[in-house]
């Protein structure tokens, strides 16, 4: 069964999604694999290092010499 949403999306991601011959199929797809993800949490001892930066860095957003650190430590792994 299939019901009609309005949603806002970003104006770049309309772009490229208006070059999909299946708009809808499209959509469904990215918040199926969207949803899937957010139910597999990971604890912090199976969480690899390049998870925990990126973790890190959405989290506190860290964009100033602290994100520098940790991208200069993520570009060494």
């Amino acid at each position: 069964m299939k019901i009609n949403r309005t949603f806002s999306i970003d104006y770049d991601l309309a772009v490229d999604l208006r070059k999909k011959p299946n708009q809808s199929e499209e959509v469904c797809k990215a918040l199926r694999k969207h949803l899937k993800n957010d139910e597999e949490v990971l604890s912090i001892t199976e969480a690899s290092e390049l998870d925990l930066i990126t973790e890190l860095r959405l989290r506190f957003g860290l964009y100033d010499s602290k994100s520098e650190l940790l991208k200069t430590i993520q570009a060494m792994l």
